[in-house]
C-alpha cells in the first residue's frame, strides 16, 4: 500500500472507534465533537494529535525497515512503555517480552498478556486494526500514539516466526518548527534583560 493522503478527521473516528470508554458513533460526530471525544476518552495519548499541528495525515503500512526504527508512545524513562523498551523502540519491547524479562510495575497500563494474544492472532493470519503514529519533517523518529499494544505484537510476532507482516498505520507528519523556537528564545532574552527574570 502506497501512503495515501486522509483527513484528521478519518484519524480521529479510527481511533475512537477502538477507544473502550469512547460512547460515540464517531460518523454521527462533527469533525470537532469527535476530536472532543477522543480527547475525554484518551487525553494523554490524543494529546498528540494537538502536538504534531499543523500536520499531514497518510495511511500506510509500515515496511519492514521504518518498522525496526518505530519508537513507543513518548514518556518519561523508567516509566510506562519505556520501562518495557529500554531503547525506546517497539521491537524493544517485544524482545523484552520474548526474553519474559518484563518487569511493570503492578500500577501499569501495559498489558503483556494482551500483546501475546494479539502476536498468536497475527499467527493464526488474522489483521490487526491500523496504529496511529506521529513524526516531523526531516530525520525525527517515529512514535506509536495509539496502539502500541497492536505495534508490540507485530513485533513479538516477527521475533517469534521471523516473517514480519506490515503493520497499517495512519501517520501524521507535522512540521519541524525552526523560527518559533529562535524567537521563543530571543523574547526570553529580552525579558530577562529588560525585566530582570531571571527564571527565563
Amino acid at each position: 500500500m502506497r501512503p495515501v493522503r486522509v483527513e484528521e478527521a478519518e484519524v480521529v473516528a479510527h481511533w475512537l472507534r477502538l477507544e473502550p470508554d469512547a460512547s460515540d458513533d464517531p460518523s454521527a460526530l462533527s469533525r470537532a465533537d469527535a476530536l472532543d471525544a477522543l480527547l475525554t476518552a484518551n487525553p494523554g495519548a490524543a494529546a498528540f494529535v494537538w502536538q504534531v499541528r499543523p500536520a499531514t495525515w497518510y495511511r500506510l503500512r509500515l515496511p519492514r525497515e521504518r518498522f525496526g526504527r518505530l519508537r513507543v508512545i513518548e514518556g518519561p524513562e523508567e516509566l510506562g512503555w519505556h520501562a518495557l523498551s529500554p531503547d525506546g523502540t517497539v521491537l524493544g519491547a517485544a524482545r523484552r517480552i520474548e526474553e519474559g524479562t518484563t518487569r511493570l510495575p503492578d500500577s501499569s497500563t501495559i498489558d503483556v498478556d494482551l500483546v501475546e494474544r494479539l502476536a498468536d492472532d497475527l499467527a493464526r493470519g488474522e489483521a490487526l486494526p491500523a496504529v496511529v503514529a506521529t513524526t516531523r519533517r526531516g530525520c525525527a523518529p517515529t512514535h506509536v500514539v495509539d496502539g502500541n499494544h497492536r505495534a508490540t505484537a507485530t513485533g513479538l510476532h516477527l521475533l517469534r516466526t521471523g516473517a514480519y507482516e506490515p503493520l497499517e498505520a495512519y501517520l501524521g507528519v507535522g512540521a519541524n518548527p525552526v523560527l518559533a523556537p529562535i524567537r521563543e528564545r530571543l523574547c526570553g532574552a529580552a525579558r530577562r534583560l529588560l525585566d530582570g527574570d531571571s527564571i527565563q
